[in-house]
């Protein structure tokens, strides 16, 4: 009969390399596990940011088309219609277009967006303004509105996300903030019969 052949040596050589190739192991799906997690984290503040940046653009759109119907109750023949905020309007007029007369307007002077200020419209929000319900009260966005030459005017409109948080001085301390400007003329151009040059109504 043949002898058999000793199998010791191998087995322990087969089980001392199973324990190195079970850490190696653990460190990479632990180091997967902590990848995912970040990526994870990252993608969540991403969408919060997102979000709170959202909700400020739609809250500055609101204050901004009020405060063009404000302006234009003021030119409208029916007659002012906001009684209570058409004294807000800064009636010193911007004197030209041009973007760095427009940049020395009272929108840009950062006292005048103080909660103070009287001249300050702030809007508030409901149901009909087309922003999401989400807690609309905790920050009102508001708008400053100017006359420019030729019957113009300058509005500006600041939106606030829900997490803002505004000093006294009317700047912001943390939080989203957005910004919207529009020129607003009276008289709405339109084509003559002959679909000759525009001329205004």
């Amino acid at each position: 009969m043949r002898p058999l052949r000793p199998y010791s040596r191998q087995r322990q050589r087969a089980s001392g390399i199973v324990l190195p190739v079970a850490l190696i192991m653990l460190v990479i799906v632990s180091f997967a596990g902590l990848i995912a997690a970040r990526n994870s984290a990252t993608y969540e503040q991403f969408s919060n940011n997102l979000r709170t940046n959202q909700f400020a653009r739609q809250t500055a759109e609101a204050a901004l088309h009020y405060c063009e119907r404000v302006a234009i109750s003021t030119v409208d023949t029916v007659g002012p219609q906001f009684p209570l905020v058409t004294p807000k309007i800064f009636t010193t007029a911007v004197a030209s277009d041009d973007p760095t007369v427009v940049q020395t307007a009272e929108w840009n002077t950062k006292s005048r967006w103080a909660a103070t200020e009287p001249n300050l419209i702030t809007v508030t929000l409901n149901n009909s303004s087309g922003v999401q319900a989400s807690a609309q009260t905790k920050n009102n966005p508001s708008c400053i509105v100017q006359q420019m030459a030729g019957d113009r005017f300058l509005i500006t409109s600041r939106g606030l996300s829900n997490d803002a948080v505004v000093a006294a001085d009317g700047s912001l301390s943390s939080g989203s903030e957005v910004w919207l400007q529009s020129v607003l003329t009276p008289g709405i151009p339109t084509v003559t019969a002959a679909h000759g040059v525009e001329q205004p109504l």
